[in-house]
């Protein structure tokens, strides 16, 4: 599964895998139940993506600035609360009509096992947080 095409770089068997998966899914879930996943994954992105505003905002003072590199200016603030604000409409358009109840169960049930997750390693693995990995020999960067 790691294996990245040398033309277009990209992981083929990863991506065939999960067309299929994806495949099954919409065949082997009835419509409701597949509706209600279909409206999970889409909350879950705006959830991640506010995380990641929050977490901007929260370092990036401490951030280095390149000479010549891409930068807001002065528009970097409002930029990044404009883009705050309009994750939390999102969000709440999402998960706040009452045919979302489901999805939002989803979600939470996620959200629970991934801090689960997060806390086992924490706990027992620190090391693995602590650094990044780095790439084998031979793998395409």
């Amino acid at each position: 599964m790691r294996r990245v095409n040398p033309h277009t770089h990209t992981p083929i068997p990863a991506t065939i895998l999960i067309f299929a998966g994806g495949i099954v899914l919409m065949v082997a879930i009835p419509g409701k139940a597949l509706i209600d996943l279909i409206t999970a994954s889409t909350i879950l992105p705006v959830i991640i993506y506010g995380a990641t505003v929050v977490l901007y905002l929260a370092v990036r003072k401490r951030l280095g600035r390149k000479e010549g590199a891409f930068s807001l200016g002065r528009y970097e603030l409002p930029v990044a609360i404009g883009a705050l604000a309009w994750l939390v409409v999102a969000l709440f358009a999402l998960a706040v009509p009452p045919a979302a109840k489901t999805p939002d169960l989803i979600v939470l049930g996620l959200l629970v096992l991934g801090g689960l997750f997060f806390l086992v390693m924490l706990i027992l693995r620190r090391k693995s947080l602590d650094a990044e990995p780095s790439p084998e020999p031979g793998a395409a960067l």
